[in-house]
């Protein structure tokens, strides 16, 4: 064995096995050892392009990530725009650690790769939502980080479809709500606008910021806290957001809210199609 290289083998979908670059399993693959930013490229640039890269390079500081190596922007929508036709995708953006090892990584530089798919603009109105009672959001440094270890997500699509339901609710492990199945979660009680905190596990989404940021600029009060089932019930109006827009939730289980679009929340997103 004095010698021995790793081989790599991957099962084709006919049931083959054929070797394949050591680079393909990396870390990312075997151990979700790297982040994600889902982004929207319109227009020939990335929509919220610099609160995308300012929170890449701040989960890779509470990853330990290497990030000298970071694609900028510039070059990334220039390599997107090279020889493409469309005008709008769903761009995601992979960054994981490069190197293998085995739980302890190797080295810290990283590695980059990038999907794009057809941009769809979230729903507007999503009619059946329900809270999740055997999927809960875990605490951690990295909570708020869009990590590769999303399997608590993938979990809750599942159950989601299974019921199906438009829309899950998830709490973290000490019952507070947390988040949306793929987005942030807000809502409106007597001109107040609330939305779990980040101590909450919630992931510190792009478009959450900016809607915080549009409300707190325009005067309005929102209130980032710790909340339970009841207080979301309560709620009048009941709204998520995530990159691609605002959709708003007609009815929680039995409790029923209003689904008039928010002008304050839909000018964060104007220019979405």
């Amino acid at each position: 064995m004095n010698g021995f290289e790793t081989i790599y083998y991957f099962k084709q979908r006919d049931g083959n096995w054929s070797e394949e670059p050591a680079l393909w399993h990396n870390r990312g693959f075997l151990f979700g050892d790297g982040l994600f930013e889902t982004m929207i490229f319109q227009n020939g640039s990335i929509r919220f392009g610099k609160q995308h890269l300012f929170r890449i390079k701040k989960s890779m500081d509470i990853l330990g990530m290497d990030s000298k190596d970071l694609s900028s922007l510039e070059q990334l929508e220039h390599h997107i725009r090279d020889g493409l036709s469309a005008s709008s995708y769903r761009l995601r953006w992979n960054v994981f650690r490069a190197g293998q090892g085995k739980y302890m990584p190797t080295e810290d530089l990283t590695l980059e790769s990038l999907q794009l798919q057809p941009f769809n603009k979230a729903p507007a109105v999503k009619f059946n939502a329900y809270f999740s009672d055997g999927i809960r959001i875990p605490e951690s440094p990295w909570s708020q980080c869009k990590s590769l270890s999303a399997l608590a997500y993938v979990m809750a699509a599942k159950e989601k479809t299974a019921l199906d339901m438009d829309e899950v609710i998830l709490k973290n492990t000490r019952d507070f709500i947390s988040e949306a199945g793929s987005s942030n979660l807000f809502w409106l009680k007597n001109s107040i606008y609330y939305t779990p905190s980040l101590a909450c596990s919630c992931i510190a989404g792009i478009g959450r910021g900016r809607v915080i940021q549009r409300l707190r600029d325009t005067g309005k009060t929102i209130i980032e806290g710790e909340f339970q089932e009841n207080d979301l019930l309560d709620a009048e109006k009941v709204f998520t957001t995530n990159v691609t827009g605002a959709s708003y939730l007609y009815k929680i289980e039995e409790s029923k809210f209003d689904t008039t679009p928010d002008p304050w929340v839909e000018s964060v997103f104007e220019g979405i199609n």
